[in-house]
C-alpha cells in the first residue's frame, strides 16, 4: 500500500521523517479547463529529492521545498507511488485515434468529418464569422468609451 500524505502539521512532519536524498514523490498538478478544455484537469508529476537546504536545513526538490511541494499539490497530497487514473505531465498525450479517449477532440471517437468544404460551406462560416463581430462591436459600443 502507497503512503500518500495530506497538508496537515502531523502529516508535514511525517513527510519530512521519511524524505531522504534520492526519493522519489508525486505531487498532482491543477491545469486550468478554460485554457486548455479538451484535455485533463489533473495530472501527475515525479519530484525527486535533491538534498537538504544549505541554510535552513529543509528537504528540498531542487529549488522546492518539501513543505512547499505538500501545501501547493492541487488537492494537498504527496503520493509515495503515481496515483492511479491520472497521467503523468511528462508523458506522452493519449492518442485522439484511440476510442477510449476522454475529452473533446472534435468529432467523438472514431468519427472523422466526411462533408464537403465548397464555396458555400466558406461563405456559410464566413457569415457566422461576421455576425459574432457584429455582435462584438455592439457590445462594446455599449460599454462606451472607458470600459
Amino acid at each position: 500500500m502507497s503512503r500518500v500524505w495530506r497538508n496537515t502539521p502531523r502529516d508535514i512532519k511525517d513527510f519530512e521523517r521519511w524524505l531522504s536524498k534520492g526519493k522519489t514523490v508525486y505531487a498532482v498538478n491543477e491545469h486550468s479547463l478554460a485554457i486548455a478544455g479538451q484535455f485533463e484537469q489533473f495530472t501527475y508529476s515525479a519530484h525527486t529529492c535533491t538534498g537538504r537546504h544549505v541554510i535552513t536545513g529543509a528537504w528540498m526538490f531542487n529549488t522546492v521545498s518539501a513543505k512547499y511541494l505538500l501545501c501547493g499539490s492541487a488537492n494537498g497530497r504527496v503520493y509515495e507511488n503515481p496515483p492511479p487514473g491520472l497521467r503523468d505531465l511528462a508523458g506522452p498525450d493519449t492518442d485522439c485515434r484511440d476510442e477510449g479517449s476522454t475529452g473533446y477532440r472534435g468529432l467523438g471517437p472514431g468519427q472523422i468529418f466526411r462533408g464537403r468544404l465548397d464555396l458555400d460551406e466558406i461563405e456559410r462560416m464566413e457569415g457566422h464569422a461576421q455576425d459574432a463581430e457584429d455582435e462584438f462591436q455592439k457590445e462594446k459600443a455599449k460599454r462606451g468609451k472607458w470600459f
